[in-house]
Parts: structure tokens; C-alpha cells; sequence
């Protein structure tokens, strides 16, 4: 099986520290490596983090229930600096997961609206 993987294997012995940063495109569409480049979510009232499994069959309309969530309203999502994303599942957290295919999602809610902004999978072994 082929697929993208922005995380790679994760173990799921120990602590997960999920840590990323965020960049937007520059005006020519290519991802933007300068510093202006990181996304300031400043003005974010809330970030969303969540691990669901995968579906089995690609483009399944069945969406699964997250199996982990962060955000930054209850404390357990941080934004380091403009740009960078921090979410640590401590020891523990994978005591009910099976091992498998997930995909991590990142919700941003600016005033009304919230719009996700990241959907990567992940392989938990």
C-alpha cells in the first residue's frame, strides 16, 4: 500500500509528541520556507486536533469518530510561536487503539467560521 504520510510510523509505546509547523503558499503557490511564510493564528479562538481512523475504502463517505483529540481551549493543543503547532498525548494514550491507519485533522475557528486546514494520514503501530 502507497500513500503520503506526513508523520511516518508513530509507536504507540510511550508518549505521542505531535509537533508541526504550519506554512502558507507564497504568490506564485509554491509553499513559502521564510519566516513570513508561517501561519500566525494569533487571531485563532480555537484549534482542533483530531486522530480518527482511516476509512477502509478510499473516499468512503463513513467519517469515524475522532480517537483522540487536542485543542487549544482545553489545554492540551499550543501554538509555539507563529506557525508551529503542539499536541502531547502522554503515556496511556493508546491503551484502546488498535494499530492501523489514521487520519490527523487540524481545525481552525477564527470568529464565526472554522475550516480545516490539515488532513495527513498516520500509521500507529
Amino acid at each position: 500500500m502507497a500513500f503520503l504520510n506526513a508523520f511516518g510510523r508513530v509507536s504507540r509505546r510511550g508518549q505521542w509528541r505531535l509537533r508541526r509547523s504550519f506554512r502558507a503558499a507564497d504568490p506564485t503557490g509554491r509553499l513559502d520556507l521564510s519566516d513570513d511564510g508561517l501561519i500566525d493564528f494569533s487571531r485563532a479562538s480555537d484549534l482542533v486536533l483530531t486522530v480518527s481512523p482511516r476509512p477502509p475504502v478510499a473516499g468512503s463517505s463513513c467519517e469515524a469518530e475522532p480517537v483522540l483529540t487536542a485543542s487549544m481551549r482545553a489545554r492540551t493543543l499550543f501554538v509555539l510561536n507563529p506557525g508551529f503547532v503542539e499536541a502531547l498525548f502522554p503515556d496511556g494514550w493508546s491503551a484502546e487503539i488498535p494499530p492501523g491507519l489514521y487520519d490527523v485533522r487540524l481545525m481552525v475557528t477564527i470568529g464565526p467560521e472554522t475550516a480545516e486546514i490539515f488532513d495527513e494520514p498516520v500509521e500507529l503501530i
